[in-house]
């Protein structure tokens, strides 16, 4: 049984569930739909979270990165539904990257069989602590970055995701931590840190995300600072396939007709909590 059979048959016995948030890019004065973030929700919730809680305690690597790849599947699955032109971003932890060195050819099947192309995709960086692992990840990251795959760094500035992590795997996009995004207005050392990480992204050629953000006021320093890519409740909730094809979300805004927006543009019917999302 290939990795592909064993990880579909894994997400049907789980029952996982695919949700997608949008994430939104900053042209000027124009905000525009540029990417959803597939998220895999299980039915009991059992491996939603941070990485660190991905699984059962007791399980072993391989079990984990099995669950890893399932929730791939389920998300690429239903992310064919999604609009042609936006790019899907897949959570993905380092450690099934340096297990599994058959990741490219998996990760081909399901793009191929979702009928989304690989250039679409951008491949969301998840370091775990304790995991031991090499630079085999680096191999497989050269390999998919060779198809037109983008690579993000989630949570950076926080835990293991630190400046060694940026220099070896050269992300495209920095995906910044909630902690350095929430309070931004009225705290000046965290707008000091954003202002220093999105000049030193820009210079490396990648850009920063700013995820987590629930305020206009957050958001209107970000922009301040720089950042071009945002994600958060702000701009619209976590929500299943089905909400965002009965309510397409809308292509582009200008900043002065989004201003006039609630601060929630999409509801869908039953949200999911932050902290419950893998």
């Amino acid at each position: 049984m290939t990795l592909f059979q064993s990880a579909q048959q894994l997400a049907i016995a789980q029952n996982l569930q695919a949700f997608f948030q949008p994430i939104l890019e900053l042209r000027g004065d124009v905000l525009r739909l540029t990417a959803f973030e597939g998220f895999a929700h299980g039915a009991d919730d059992s491996f939603l979270g941070t990485p660190d809680l991905m699984g059962a305690p007791g399980d072993g690597a391989m079990d984990r990165t099995l669950l890893d790849v399932a929730c791939l599947t389920r998300v690429l699955r239903a992310g064919g539904e999604l609009p042609d032109s936006t790019l899907l971003s897949l959570n993905v932890h380092t450690s099934t990257l340096a297990l599994l060195p058959e990741f490219p050819v998996f990760l081909s099947e399901c793009a191929a069989e979702a009928g989304i192309p690989l250039t679409r995709l951008i491949l969301e960086l998840n370091v775990q602590s304790g995991s031991g692992q090499g630079t085999e990840h680096l191999d497989v990251l050269e390999d998919l970055r060779a198809h037109g795959v983008g690579v993000a760094l989630d949570d950076v500035g926080v835990r293991e995701t630190n400046l060694d992590q940026i220099l070896e795997i050269r992300p495209d996009i920095l995906k910044l931590s909630p902690l350095l995004t929430r309070g931004l207005l009225r705290d000046p050392r965290r707008q000091a840190i954003l202002e220093a990480l999105v000049d030193m992204t820009r210079k490396m050629g990648g850009r920063v995300l700013a995820k987590n953000l629930e305020s206009v006021e957050d958001f209107r320093i970000a922009r301040w600072m720089g950042v071009t890519l945002l994600q958060g409740y702000l701009f619209g909730v976590p929500g299943p396939i089905a909400l965002w094809k009965e309510h397409p979300f809308p292509q582009e805004w200008h900043l002065r007709s989004f201003m006039r927006r609630p601060a929630r543009l999409v509801q869908p019917p039953e949200p999911i909590s932050r902290d419950r999302i893998h």
